[in-house]
């Protein structure tokens, strides 16, 4: 991508939040010299404002002032409830946050009342159920109403971590043989011990048939099968040829989760170019 010439840009007297341009700098192509309303001059380049300096630095440092101000004045930044307010506020509007995605990412907001105000939010938890010395399990967690809907004070209640599992199972049920399981009841009932394994593969839309039986594959590998390595070794070939002659049908194989596995006794001609 060719790069832009802003040499030939004039913007003397101009304004760009608190910096007024006042010349350009001899010698250079886009540096200018701005006087900032605080009264400090700053030398900076045409692309410096268009990625959105506004000051000499000054706002920033007074935003921070601001910010620390404010967690002097409710006196919570170490409770359990700042820590969930600050994590809410990160999710939907904090593009680098991990759960950004889902949340902002979606159009899920905070509303105004809330956003702008840690005490409203801790004034509507305390007047609706929230117990910050409930712990582990009992530990409560701000829950929306409609998965879809903002976090404001009518679409927001507490629960624990086990009846936000409960109403994720009330909701969502699948089919398999005839009957309705949620996916925790699934994983207890077919002693799938990890139940994560169940719900990243729903959300992949396969089906329990389909994750029972890749379960049962993984954890009860049949007797009559050698993982690669191990055949590999026995026939001084590399793992990776190996493999190559399974998905040729040279070899008599399969991949069962992330392992490879060759028939035992298995040993046909095999071209190796």
């Amino acid at each position: 991508m060719q790069r832009k010439n802003y040499s030939n840009i004039d913007i003397k007297g101009q304004k760009f939040g608190r910096l007024t341009a006042l010349k350009k700098v001899d010698g250079t192509k886009s540096q200018w010299l701005f006087m900032c309303d605080c009264g400090k001059e700053i030398q900076l380049s045409y692309s410096r404002l268009l990625s959105g300096q506004l000051s000499c630095g000054c706002l920033a440092k007074e935003q921070r002032k601001e910010f620390a101000k404010s967690l002097k004045t409710h006196g919570d930044s170490n409770t359990k409830l700042y820590r969930k307010y600050k994590s809410m506020l990160q999710r939907c509007y904090n593009p680098k946050s991990k759960n950004y995605k889902r949340y902002g990412g979606r159009g899920i907001n905070v509303c105004d009342e809330w956003k702008n105000s840690y005490i409203a939010f801790k004034n509507w938890a305390l007047s609706t159920g929230y117990d910050p010395t409930k712990d582990g399990r009992k530990e409560q967690s701000i829950d929306r109403i409609d998965n879809n809907g903002n976090y404001c004070p009518e679409n927001c209640k507490w629960s624990t971590a086990l009846e936000q599992q409960k109403n994720r199972d009330i909701t969502k049920l699948y089919p398999y043989k005839d009957k309705m399981y949620s996916a925790s009841e699934f994983a207890d009932i077919f002693n799938i011990s990890n139940k994560s394994f169940v719900y990243r593969r729903l959300d992949k839309q396969q089906s329990l048939d389909f994750i029972l039986e890749e379960w049962n594959k993984i954890h009860n590998v049949p007797n009559d099968l050698i993982e690669v390595k191990d055949f590999a070794k026995a026939h001084n070939v590399h793992e990776g040829t190996v493999k190559r002659w399974i998905r040729q049908g040279k070899l008599n194989g399969e991949k069962i989760g992330r392992k490879w596995f060759v028939k035992k006794g298995e040993w046909k001609e095999v071209n190796n170019g």
